[in-house]
């Protein structure tokens, strides 16, 4: 059973074939041109969580603390700027008849 490496080399080799206009003779480029871009997508991958792992050590790179919610409406209103408020929900329901004559 091929490896899932195997299988998206072999993927992306198709792809670079059909994107070259389907000229055969040449799967052996197309394979090794696949096989370079899976191994730099590899790599950008593994760099990116090593990134991400190296930020999580170090506490320099760490965010604030967040403020809570009391402290931001608080803040929000000492600005002296009115506050919108939320529009009302839209209605959803039955059928309306126009205003007008009943016939009762």
């Amino acid at each position: 059973m091929p490896s899932d490496r195997h299988e998206r080399i072999t993927q992306r080799a198709y792809l670079i074939w059909v994107a070259e206009g389907r000229v055969h003779g040449e799967h052996d480029e197309h394979w090794r041109r696949a096989e370079r871009e899976i191994a730099e997508e590899e790599l950008r991958v593994a760099g990116a969580l090593a990134n991400r792992a190296a930020g999580a050590a170090d506490p320099s790179r760490r965010r604030p603390p967040a403020t809570s919610a009391g402290a931001k409406k608080a803040k929000a209103t000492a600005t002296g700027k009115p506050r919108a408020t939320p529009a009302a929900p839209a209605r959803r329901g039955g059928r309306r008849t126009p205003p007008g004559p009943s016939s009762s």
